[in-house]
């Protein structure tokens, strides 16, 4: 198992403004380096460089799938106010550029409007509900080397094509969140899955295609450090034209809504569809 915290961290390059250095781990593989890992380096790097504590919002471009090597990551400010800044962050391979974001910070304790109309799902907690572990049995020593380190609690699981939505009790099982700086990456990272998972709810494996981000965007609106489960909430209302979109929102245990997200999704012919296809022939299930 693999920690989180550890695995997004930011070292800045000495002499150099705004320069960092950091390492994708295999551990967060799925196809590649996870997406919304890579997200959290780069808002990592950005909160290290901001004169501004307090993540505000991020939106970022998948540029090309990087390699389990360092990457190089360049911060720039481009301006703002006191109260917030604006901030552009780059994360290299070598020539290649793997991600581009831009992120608001904002300062602490500011006033203004306060209200709150959010209606957390009515849901099973975590507790009664079984983990895919336990859900997938053999089959999950085959899953991507990501779920070593996280565990999702779902709410629903292979139940025949329907709407295109997930909700996910999710968690890390070797990372422990103890600041909302922490719980911003956490929240990034988490938003980066209902797209997937949504979508493939409305359509029966095997899956005829992928679909990686091309885009994802977060707004932070309140954390929850000491919440061990977090509940990711998505739709996919649209698929058309190879492309979908995904809304998507996070819940504490005690209901509270903690961050929305969208990101833009692109199908792409998935590699292993006639292996997955003649298992499917195999166990008796339609395409």
């Amino acid at each position: 198992m693999a920690n989180f915290l550890a695995d997004t961290r930011v070292d800045r390059v000495p002499s150099s403004a705004g320069r960092y250095r950091a390492a994708l781990s295999p551990d967060w593989a799925v196809w590649g380096p996870n997406g919304g890992y890579v997200a959290a380096i780069a808002l990592r790097a950005a909160l290290a460089e901001s004169r501004l504590p307090r993540p505000a919002s991020l939106s970022c471009h998948f540029l090309a799938v990087g390699e389990f090597a360092p990457v190089d990551v360049a911060v720039t400010s481009l301006g703002g106010s006191k109260r917030a800044e604006s901030l552009r962050v780059e994360v290299r391979q070598g020539e290649r550029l793997l991600l581009v974001a831009s992120v608001w910070t904002a300062d602490l304790g500011l006033t203004g409007y306060a209200h709150d109309f959010a209606e957390a799902p009515a849901v099973p907690r975590p507790e009664v509900l079984r983990g895919y572990q336990e859900l997938a049995g053999d089959e999950y020593a085959q899953w991507y080397p990501i779920w070593r380190s996280i565990e999702g609690r779902p709410l629903a699981w292979r139940e025949p094509p329907g709407r295109p939505e997930w909700r996910t009790w999710l968690r890390f099982t070797d990372t422990e969140i103890g600041a909302p700086e922490a719980d911003a990456l956490r929240q990034l990272f988490w938003l980066d899955f209902p797209g997937w998972n949504a979508t493939t709810a409305a359509h029966a494996w095997p899956f005829r295609w992928l679909t990686p981000n091309l885009d994802l965007t977060v707004q932070f609106h309140a954390f929850a450090p000491g919440s061990e489960w977090i509940l990711a909430d998505g739709v996919v209302p649209l698929a058309r034209d190879g492309l979908l979109g995904c809304t998507a929102r996070l819940w504490s245990e005690d209901g509270r809504l903690l961050a929305t997200g969208a990101s833009k999704h692109i199908c792409r012919p998935n590699p292993g569809y006639e292996e997955e296809l003649a298992r499917a022939r195999e166990l008796g299930v339609s395409e």
